[in-house]
Parts: structure tokens; C-alpha cells; sequence
């Protein structure tokens, strides 16, 4: 990992150049700058391996694509987003809230029936760079049982809240059997926008292999609008079928199963 690897390197340069203070000073003053701007881009970037292998694309030679929904699901625009995908015979990845699961076990139910993946977006959605390690695995297993209570499963795919990652993340999903699914191109429709402008951020940013981050849902703590989503769903759909894109869900897209064999870290599921 390029963040260990940055600290080893700033380590042993410091233990090369004892004899010079003035080139130490340099030295760990470069070196403490690159650790910086790695941790930034690890924390803020959902693509990058900084903590960790992150999966944002499958095969970029292949014209396919993966339309994943976080925040859900939800009474108002869940429905609504599976009937888009139905019309247009489209199956998606949806990273749920277990908070929001909870309330809304049928349309859990109905995502599952039809054919759609679930993934594990934590029962809380909490700023998960300010918990503590404890905390942030019993949040995302919390999340696990909860799916589990509708699909019959427990998924391997986890997605971070806010998008802000971090080593104690990488490391609990790591010994929970579980993968960081990023994405390629983001509408931003987490805050209120226009419909247009998730179209055009979308179509505009997509490439092959490429996985689209849209939200059916919010985190519990506002009532967000997402009629802008819905909408401009029945648009991308359309429009990049035209462009030759396929349709797959994260597991197809990306070559792996979206089944955690563990409830624990080296437990196997009974």
C-alpha cells in the first residue's frame, strides 16, 4: 500500500541522513509532504489504493456499465427508480442504509425479487473518519444482518459513506471478507440539483467499464428530494443504450461475487 510504503520511506530516510540535520530536515519535510497529499487523495478519492484495493470500473476495453444507488431504499423514489430499471429491463446495484432497510422491507424485497444486487452502506451512515474502529464494524455488521433479513444473504460489497475513506475502513471491511466498490462517474445528486444536470454530468463523464453513483435515498437525517434522480434515470438509460452500453450489475461488472462467506473475520457462514 502506497500509504505504509510512504511512511517506511520517510523511516528510512531518516535513518540515512542522521549525519546531516540540514538534509534530514529536507528530507522529512519532502517525505512528510507526499504522506500528506497521499492521505488526502486516499481519504477523498474512491478510486484510489492509498488504504486499499478500491473497485471503480470493470473492464475498460468492454462498452459496459454498472448503475449503482446509495442511501436507500426509500418509500417515495425507491419504487420509482425499480420501475425505470423495469421498463428498460436494467438491473442495478443498490448500497442500502440498514436504518432505511429497516423501514422499508418490502421495497428491500422487491429489489432482491427483481433481480438487483444489494450492498452494504452501513446502518447509520455515519462521517465514518470520526469513529472509532469498534464502532465502525458494528455499524457495517449491524447493516449486514439487516440485509441478510430480506435477501437471505450477507454482500461482499461495501461502499463508504460520504465517500471519505480511511485505514481503520479499509481494514474492517478487509477482515470482514468484504471489498470498497468506488465509482467512475458521479452525478453529485446527493444535494439538491436539476435534472439536466445530472444527465449531462453523467453522459458526459461515463467511459466503458465505468460504474455510475446515484442516489435513491438519503441518510435519514433530512428528507431529501430525489425526483431529479428519477428523471433523469429515464434519460441516461436511453441515451447510453444508444451509445452500445450494456447494463450490469457490480458482481457482473467487476468478475466477483457479491457473497460474504463470513460473519466474522475467519468465521464461515453456518
Amino acid at each position: 500500500m502506497l500509504f505504509r510504503a510512504a511512511s517506511v520511506v520517510m523511516l528510512l530516510l531518516c535513518l540515512n541522513f542522521l549525519w546531516d540535520i540540514k538534509t534530514v530536515n529536507y528530507a522529512l519535510g519532502a517525505i512528510l509532504l507526499i504522506w500528506i497529499i497521499l492521505s488526502i487523495r486516499g481519504m477523498t478519492s474512491m478510486r484510489s489504493r492509498v488504504f486499499g484495493k478500491v473497485y471503480w470500473r470493470g473492464n475498460p476495453a468492454e462498452k459496459s456499465v454498472s448503475l449503482t444507488f446509495d442511501d436507500g431504499p426509500t418509500a417515495h423514489y425507491t419504487a420509482q427508480i425499480l420501475d425505470v430499471l423495469a421498463l428498460h429491463n436494467v438491473k442495478a446495484t443498490f448500497f442500502v442504509i440498514g436504518e432505511n432497510l429497516k423501514d422499508n422491507p418490502d421495497l428491500a424485497r422487491r429489489i432482491h425479487a427483481e433481480g438487483h444486487e444489494m450492498g452494504n452502506h452501513t446502518q447509520s451512515h455515519p462521517w465514518m473518519f470520526r469513529m472509532l474502529f469498534s464502532s465502525i464494524r458494528e455499524d457495517i455488521l449491524l447493516c449486514q444482518d439487516e440485509i441478510e433479513k430480506v435477501s437471505g444473504y450477507r454482500p461482499r460489497f461495501f461502499r463508504q459513506p460520504v465517500g471519505i475513506n480511511n485505514p481503520s475502513v479499509m481494514k474492517v471491511i478487509d477482515g470482514l471478507g468484504m471489498v470498497m466498490i468506488g465509482w467512475q462517474a458521479r452525478a453529485y445528486d446527493a444535494v439538491p440539483t436539476e435534472k439536466g444536470k445530472i444527465v449531462n454530468r453523467i453522459l458526459s463523464r461515463i467511459r466503458p467499464g465505468g460504474i455510475i453513483i446515484l442516489h435513491d435515498g438519503c441518510d435519514g437525517k433530512t428528507d431529501q428530494d430525489r425526483s431529479a434522480t428519477v428523471e433523469a434515470l429515464k434519460e441516461i438509460i436511453p441515451a447510453l443504450k444508444t451509445r452500445g452500453y450494456k447494463f450490469k450489475t457490480v458482481s457482473e461488472l467487476i468478475g466477483i461475487e457479491n457473497v460474504c462467506h463470513s460473519r466474522e473475520s475467519g468465521n464461515p457462514v453456518t
